[in-house]
């Protein structure tokens, strides 16, 4: 899976690209045919926005969530695409 991560307005630490990387990865465990995902990380005046992109054949997952903290955001935003990968991997193989 490739992953694609871009800051707007800040720069992010090598530790927070590398836990976000972490998140991401694990998300193959849902879906193993994940083709990549684009992050957009962003601080803006409500808080810190984290955007995720997620691409696999025939599909997009996009998600947008904003916080007072980039990690809760990053944890808030993995955990939606969770959730929509969980419901798409059951409606395709629930045939």
């Amino acid at each position: 899976m490739q992953i694609e991560i871009t800051s707007r307005h800040a720069e992010i630490s090598d530790r927070v690209k590398e836990y976000l990387k972490e998140k991401v990865e694990k998300l193959s465990r849902y879906y193993p045919n994940i083709v990549n995902c684009q992050v957009v990380l962003d601080r803006q005046k409500e808080g810190e926005m984290v955007e995720v992109n997620l691409h696999i054949s025939g599909k997009n997952f996009i998600t947008k969530v904003t916080t007072d903290n980039l990690i809760k955001s990053i944890d808030t935003a993995i955990d939606k695409i969770e959730v929509q990968l969980k419901k798409f991997k059951e409606k395709r193989y629930e045939k």
